[in-house]
């Protein structure tokens, strides 16, 4: 099995904020991709759509103001049972941590797949940051509405 992929950033923002955009979609669909469906449900399935292809989680996990949970179903190729969370902690000087795992990959899965997907991921959770902070919506995957 590989190494999870880890992204860890302080946001200029309050714990339910951030809780509150990685776990509704309103939220995810301000910073991930404009497609996102998902209801702060525990055993709900969340969509994340990409102008065609879509990726289902199933909602493991949720603490308000502390961390969400997910599990990926076999829709992209090697993510099925993959775990995506979100651990949301205080940091210093009033700024919350956001610390970000996509993890349970298979074992035949290459290093040049997984640096792809932990490069977009990483400007998933730089657009969380943003998202947060400013409060204006800004998703890396963005598709207009019909």
């Amino acid at each position: 099995m590989a190494a999870p992929l880890v992204h860890q950033v302080n946001v200029k923002s309050t714990p339910e904020t951030i809780y509150k955009a990685v776990s509704t979609a309103q939220g995810l669909a301000a910073f991930w991709t404009s497609e996102s469906k998902a209801e702060a449900k525990v055993g709900s399935i969340a969509s994340f759509g990409f102008g065609g292809p879509t990726q289902r989680m199933r909602v493991d996990e949720l603490v308000p103001g502390k961390r969400v949970r997910w599990t990926g179903l076999a829709d992209f190729p090697n993510w099925g049972d993959t775990t995506v969370s979100w651990d949301i902690s205080p940091a210093e000087n009033g700024e919350t941590s956001v610390t970000f795992r996509h993890g349970d990959w298979p074992a035949n899965v290459s290093q040049d797949e997984l640096g792809s997907i932990n490069y977009t991921w990483g400007q998933v959770v730089e657009r969380l940051k943003q998202y947060a902070e400013t409060g204006k919506p800004n998703p890396l995957f963005a598709f207009a509405t019909r």
